[in-house]
């Protein structure tokens, strides 16, 4: 291999080597890749007569990778590294609360070996990278500043940059010493409490801490680490001085940081370590760990209250001196799932912890005992609430407790059935079933299996989207599958075989249906083509398995989490019972819980992405909002932006039935103010609702509302490319194809290649044809022609789709064309797999767009 040509682009060196045949080879293999530097012909041509060339850098917005230490002490003021790109010109810093402020002190520019890709091993495209740089900021942490977990951006004239987390504290800080609290040394002596500051990092190393403390002392450790963006998955650990270890981390709370509270024997010396459980190590393996005999709560109950109520609500914790009990005031009303966060402040203690209340509109009891078998279960009166705990059953000599609820219903009658535990941080993992009268499991569909396939390539886990399958055939876009226990239904189907199937899901969490639960699936999983009939159905046997399914549900999926959820429709008019217990059968003082039973209440939840959208200046930017979760509604839903920056428009947007998203475009005027500061927006959902209307907030999400901090909107510089189309509107058929044809303009020197997408597409119509690289407009193109086509059972609609251009970077920026109002006709329908629910008698529950009923 010989290098021939050099060239230098900024601060990058390119070195261009031929290796004859090999060379071209590997460029149509697509094992090498260009960076920020187009090869197109022209340039080959250029190099080869020795005529220099380079390639204009696109406009890449801010990011930041990290920020190190990961927290400071309030009240103090500390200066801070933040690794990024694109930070040239920072203006500043915008917190999330007052008290925090922060003033950039340098930037410097890290100097980067660029290499080439590696063939057969760095097969993702190569794109432009920000220029990497460090910036040296010093913040400033009031007295009065909330301790917690913040967040920040960072401001530059190219946009704000993504949300970064930043952790304040009470304690004095404590930095692990090099070469102490290893393995292999003497634990690092410290006095408490104090905040230990750390990082795992090698496989399978351990930190060890070793302090003095009492007899009768309640020690606390609690760790701060994947909340502060760090992959440690903590596991803590104390010994005494002989090495005898006295308690560990429990693994029944959710999350990846760990917690330990223990009281102490003795006096003497004792040591607490801190390792990865899954023996990872890295300098991305950072913590925080509080630690002492802090004020901590472990458990409170109730776990919500009634909405325009006070209430009293029980404390559980240690070093909590005499607080046990604490006055809440709910707000007035309660729209959708609302908490609050609890304040526990009294006699100079303020907890470590935090804790949130939910907040319902139901009437509210509290669960009574013995209610832990059929026979002595307690009757409801819906609607109700009612507040409990899975615990005592070990005291009664018995295995861990469940309790049974009797209600009445008619035939017909729809009811919401929720539990709230472990999203109030409550460590119970429920499950829940409706029985009959008898007791017995009550049928809610069968699924009878029409063809079989098998999983591929690789295991899965319970969240993703996307699946191998050893086969498509036979398989259509909006089938359903059993894929093991769990029912879940195609949203897309490759057309080339080294791709994944996409199964429906919100949020990036894949949807499970009619009560199943998200589960890990291993290759060679059996996956099944469903068809749902009614209980009672009957058909001949094909060799296939057929899944008998009841009224159960474990994990509720998008906005529950490990909570379960159940929409339950009664077979007939009688007595029921509802069963409730932990999964895992297990009990204990602080296995709290929040059981609502109502009448079916249509509801939903948004999440708008990017959050701070950086708008260039004669330009647009696309803003998805897409339905987070659903629950028994299926009309429109219509998008607006409130709070927009001057000269910044939005257009109209609409998720319309049957859908879960669509596409808002921010734009701004040719003369929207550079410098102008960012403006705090809100994403709002309007819909109405049994004749009244209903508004919900993008990016609220269940345990708080983090989403929704710092969304702000920012003016960037003019776009690198603007995209056309030639028609603003076309028509399509069922069954039929259309073509389109797009335009890429680019500017301010920019001369990349173009990646296009078509967003806001209606289900069952779809870009075909395209290849591996997707409707991708070259270096050496402005135009590109792509087809559309419509499904046979495609629906009729007339919505915007939008072309959206990609400038490649780590970060890269996003080009919506105008919308191009797309008409797909009406057709006749005939009965196949493909049908939409109502067409086809499913259970309604199974609605694409009644998603998680």
């Amino acid at each position: 291999m010989k290098c021939i040509y050099e060239i230098h682009h900024e601060r990058l060196t390119f070195l261009i080597c031929v290796v004859g045949q090999r060379w071209n080879q590997a460029m149509r293999e697509g094992h090498v890749k260009t960076g920020t530097l187009r090869l197109l012909p022209s340039l080959a041509l250029g190099l080869a007569l020795g005529v220099p060339a380079c390639a204009q850098e696109p406009i890449i917005p801010p990011s930041v990778a990290k920020i190190s230490p990961a927290g400071m002490k309030r009240g103090s003021t500390a200066t801070f590294t933040i690794e990024g790109r694109s930070l040239s010109d920072a203006t500043g810093v915008i917190f999330d609360t007052p008290g925090l402020s922060a003033k950039v002190i340098e930037i410097t520019d890290v100097p980067e070996k660029i290499t080439g890709p590696r063939a057969g091993e760095d097969l993702e495209a190569q794109v432009a990278r920000g220029k990497k740089q460090t910036a040296r900021v010093e913040i400033i942490a009031g007295p009065d500043a909330s301790p917690g977990i913040h967040r920040f951006r960072v401001k530059t004239p190219r946009g704000t940059s993504n949300m970064v987390v930043l952790a304040i504290g009470t304690l004095p800080e404590i930095t692990k010493g090099e070469k102490s609290g290893m393995d292999s040394g003497a634990p690092q002596t410290v006095e408490l409490p104090a905040t230990l500051v750390g990082t795992i990092s090698s496989t399978g190393e351990k930190n060890n801490y070793q302090f003095a403390g009492k007899a009768g002392e309640d020690i606390v450790f609690r760790v701060q680490a994947s909340t502060l963006g760090s992959k440690l998955t903590s596991m803590l650990s104390l010994s005494d001085s002989a090495g005898q270890i006295l308690a560990s981390s429990s693994q029944n709370r959710s999350g990846h940081d760990a917690e330990l509270t223990f009281k102490l024997p003795h006096d003497g010396q004792y040591v607490v370590s801190i390792s990865d459980r899954n023996l990872g190590g890295g300098a991305d393996h950072f913590y925080r760990l509080d630690a002492g005999d802090l004020p901590y709560i472990t458990g409170v109950f109730p776990l919500g209250v009634h909405a325009g109520q006070a209430a009293q609500v029980s404390i559980r914790g240690v070093n909590l001196g005499m607080i046990s009990t604490t006055k809440v005031s709910a707000p007035a009303t309660a729209e959708g799932w609302t908490t609050i966060p609890l304040e526990v402040v009294g006699q100079g203690i303020r907890p470590i912890n935090h804790a949130r209340l939910a907040v319902g509109n139901e009437p509210e009891i509290t669960e009574t005992e013995p209610n832990d078998a059929i026979e002595h279960a307690q009757s409801l009166s819906l609607p109700i609430t009612i507040n409990g705990h899975i615990d005592g059953a070990a005291t009664r000599g018995s295995s861990a407790d469940e309790d049974y609820f009797r209600f009445h219903a008619t035939k017909g009658e729809k009811l919401n059935i929720d539990v709230a535990a472990a999203r109030l941080d409550s460590p119970l993992d429920s499950v829940i079933e409706i029985l009959d009268a008898q007791g017995k499991a009550i049928s809610r569909a069968t699924i009878r299996c029409l063809n079989e396939t098998i999983t591929t390539l690789s295991d899965k886990d319970s969240r993703t989207t996307g699946i191998r399958l050893v086969s498509t055939t036979n398989l259509h876009e909006e089938d359903y599958v059993m894929v093991g226990d769990e029912l879940n239904r195609i949203d897309f189907i490759p057309d080339q075989p080294d791709a994944d199937t996409i199964l429906t899901g919100m949020g990036g969490v894949r949807l499970a249906y009619l009560g199943t639960s998200p589960d890990v699936h291993p290759v060679n999983t059996p996956v099944y083509k469903a068809q749902i009939l009614a209980p009672d159905a009957e058909f001949p046997s094909n060799g296939l398995p057929v899944f008998h399914l009841t009224w159960r549900n474990d994990d509720g999926g998008p906005g529950y989490g490990a909570d379960s959820k159940l929409d339950f429709v009664a077979p007939a008019d009688g007595d029921y019972f509802l069963h409730l217990k932990d999964v895992r059968a297990m009990e204990g003082p602080d296995f709290a819980y929040r059981l609502t039973v109502r009448d079916e209440t249509p509801d939903f939840k948004l999440r708008a992405e990017p959050a701070n959208p950086n708008i260039p200046r004669g330009g647009s930017v696309p803003v998805t909002v897409s339905v987070d979760a659903i629950r028994a509604f299926d009309g429109p839903i219509e998008i607006t932006v409130k709070g927009l920056p001057k000269d910044v428009s939005a257009s109209s947007a609409v998720i319309l039935p049957g859908q879960i998203s669509t596409v808002l475009v921010l734009t701004a005027s040719p003369d929207a103010t550079p410098d102008a500061p960012p403006a705090p927006i809100q994403f709002i959902g309007h819909a109405v609702v049994n004749g009244h209307d209903l508004f919900r907030e993008a990016n609220k999400n269940a345990e708080d509302d983090s989403d929704q901090l710092l969304q702000l909107a920012s003016i960037a510089p003019a776009p690198d490319v603007v995209v056309t189309t030639e028609s603003r509107e076309i028509a399509l058929e069922p069954g039929k194809d259309v073509t389109v044809t797009l335009h890429v303009e680019r500017q301010n020197g920019f001369k990349g290649r173009v990646p296009c997408s078509v967003e806001n597409l209606p289900p069952g119509v779809r870009v075909v044809n395209v290849g591996l690289n997707g409707v991708l407009v070259t270096e050496a193109q402005s135009s590109r022609t792509f087809t559309l086509h419509a499904e046979d059972w495609a629906r009729p609609v007339s919505q915007p789709i939008y072309v959206i251009g990609s400038v490649e970077s780590n970060s890269p920026t996003m080009h919506p064309s105008a919308p191009l109002l797309l008409k797909v006709a009406a057709k006749n329908q005939t009965a196949n797999a493909n049908l939409a629910p109502n067409e086809k008698n499913e259970p309604l529950s199974t609605h694409k767009d009644a998603q998680h009923r």
